[in-house]
C-alpha cells in the first residue's frame, strides 16, 4: 500500500487528482474518501446514479435495474469521455468481488486510454482472481490490473461469497454479515493515513477536512473547497 500512496502523493502534489470508480455498495467507500471528516483534497468521485443507487429496492429505480446497468458493456468509455486527465492523475476502480462487467468494462478502457496512467484496483483477491467472469473480455479486475504498465491491486480481505457468518437456527440456515464494505473502508483510510505522512515527509503541506460539527472550522472548510476546485 505504501506504493500507492506514494502514486496518490505523485498526483496531489502535482495539482492533480485520484479519480475514483464504484459500483454498488461500493460506493460507500468513495464518500469516505471524496469528503468526509480528515477527507484530503484530491479525490474525485465516478458514481453514476444508475450503478450506485441501489436503496430504492424495487420500482424504476429498483435493484433488477441496477444489477442491468453493471451488466452493460461500453459505459466505461461513456464515463471517461466525461473526464480530462492529468499526467499524473490516477484511475482507483472500487468493487467487492472483482467481477462486476461494468468495474472491468472502465478498467479495461483506461488501460487503453491511458496506458502510462496507474490504475489501482480495490477488490476481493481471491474471488477476482478465480471466478468465473461476467465480461465478454474474459477478464476480471484482477486480471485487468495484472495487466497494466501500472497497475496496483489491493485485496479488501473479503472470503468468496462475502458472507461471514452462518446461523443455523430451527427455522433455517441463513448466511449473513458481509465483509467487503469494512475491507474497503480500512484499505481507503490506511491510504489516506500513508498519503498525507508520504506528503508531510516531502514537506509538502496538503489540505485535510477538520470536523464540521465542531467550532471554528469554516476557514478551513472554505480552503479546502478552493483547493479541490482548483484541480
Amino acid at each position: 500500500m505504501k506504493d500507492v500512496a506514494n502514486i496518490y502523493a505523485d498526483a496531489f502534489e502535482s495539482g492533480g487528482l485520484v479519480h475514483v470508480y464504484a459500483n454498488g455498495h461500493s460506493r460507500i467507500a468513495v464518500e469516505e474518501m471524496v469528503i468526509r471528516m480528515g477527507a484530503l483534497t484530491g479525490f474525485r468521485p465516478i458514481l453514476s446514479v444508475g450503478l450506485t443507487s441501489f436503496t430504492d429496492v424495487i420500482g424504476s429505480n429498483g435493484i433488477r435495474v441496477n444489477q442491468f446497468f453493471e451488466r452493460v458493456e461500453g459505459s466505461g468509455a461513456e464515463l471517461l469521455d466525461e473526464i480530462d486527465f492529468g499526467s499524473k492523475d490516477v484511475l482507483l476502480v472500487i468493487t467487492a468481488t472483482g467481477t462486476t462487467a461494468a468495474a472491468v468494462d472502465i478498467a479495461l478502457t483506461f488501460n487503453k486510454r491511458y496506458p502510462e496512467l496507474a490504475l489501482i484496483g480495490i477488490a476481493s483477491n481471491e474471488q477476482s482472481e478465480q471466478a468465473l467472469p461476467k465480461h465478454s473480455s474474459g477478464k476480471n479486475l484482477w486480471h485487468v490490473i495484472k495487466e497494466a504498465k501500472r497497475g496496483y491491486f489491493i485485496n479488501n480481505a473479503m472470503p468468496v461469497g462475502d458472507l461471514t457468518t452462518e446461523i443455523n437456527g430451527e427455522t433455517d440456515s441463513y448466511l449473513i454479515c458481509p465483509l467487503s464494505s469494512i475491507g474497503a473502508l480500512t484499505v481507503v483510510q490506511s491510504l489516506n493515513e500513508l498519503t498525507i505522512r508520504e506528503l508531510d515527509s516531502r514537506g509538502i503541506k496538503h489540505h485535510t477536512l477538520r470536523n464540521m460539527h465542531l467550532n471554528n472550522t469554516q476557514v478551513n472548510y472554505d480552503t479546502w473547497l478552493r483547493d479541490q476546485r482548483s484541480r
